[in-house]
């Protein structure tokens, strides 16, 4: 096994609590599952004082990672609720984007697989003209693509899909986020069929919202149930093991 690398349309999509889902539901399965957040922005500061990422903690917790790997697992957090090249820029910090790869490759020889949540959309600037995107090129994993069921989501996940692909990169699957079964609609339901057919990907569930999950009180083993009832685990194993070359 090797990894995968989830990302999203946009900011505020799912991608932590898709990346911890997976994440809880391979641990389940007991499989030694890591978890990395490279960077993130809008940290907060815990009771000892320091700045942390609160999407690391989630996913850190699902994976049952110790505090003492955040290190690792989030070498960098920014304090400022901005994309990270600018919030890096105003806080007057450097971004060591080789040192956060070399981390990527020190975790990625510890566990299998690597689970790599991103940064906002793949075209948000990490540093300077270095894009989410171009970290995503490096990492060289098959991609998952986290998306929203509502209006707009047709363009988004499309843009997203066919720019990733223009950079070589192996779009493995769609897992649209926030589904509601009971509430679902025309809208829903044809933005699912639209996103699957303009794309040529496959959709591998559909995340129900959970209240639990936005107060960050949600047990692993529940999100764990979560994945399992409601994302094709088993592909999502498949395509770790494939990894990025399967076509």
């Amino acid at each position: 096994m090797s990894g995968l690398f989830i990302t999203a349309t946009d900011t505020d999509v799912g991608k932590t609590v898709i990346t911890g889902a997976i994440a809880a539901a391979l641990r389940t399965r007991k499989i030694h599952v890591g978890v990395m957040k490279p960077l993130a922005s809008g940290g907060v500061t815990d009771q000892f004082g320091n700045l942390v990422a609160e999407d690391a903690t989630f996913i850190m917790k699902a994976a049952g990672i110790a505090e003492s790997e955040r290190s690792l697992v989030n070498p960098l957090c920014l304090a400022p609720a901005l994309t990270p090249a600018v919030a890096a820029t105003v806080s007057n910090i450097e971004v060591n984007m080789p040192a956060i790869i070399k981390i990527y490759q020190d975790l990625a020889k510890k566990y299998q697989p690597l689970l790599v949540e991103g940064v906002g959309g793949i075209t948000a600037p990490l540093w300077q003209d270095y894009l989410l995107v171009d970290l995503m090129v490096e990492l060289s994993l098959p991609v998952i693509v986290v998306t929203r069921p509502n209006l707009g989501t047709i363009n988004h996940t499309v843009l997203t899909v066919e720019y990733a692909r223009q950079r070589g990169l192996k779009v493995a699957g769609i897992i649209i986020n926030g589904w509601n079964e009971n509430e679902v609609g025309i809208l829903e339901k044809s933005n699912e069929v639209y996103i699957t057919r303009l794309t040529q990907v496959p959709i591998l569930g559909k995340f129900p919202y959970s209240s639990k999950i936005g107060e960050g009180n949600i047990e692993g083993s529940e999100l764990a149930r979560l994945a399992e009832e409601y994302l094709q685990m088993d592909k999502i194993i498949s395509i770790i093991e494939r990894g990025s070359n399967d076509e």
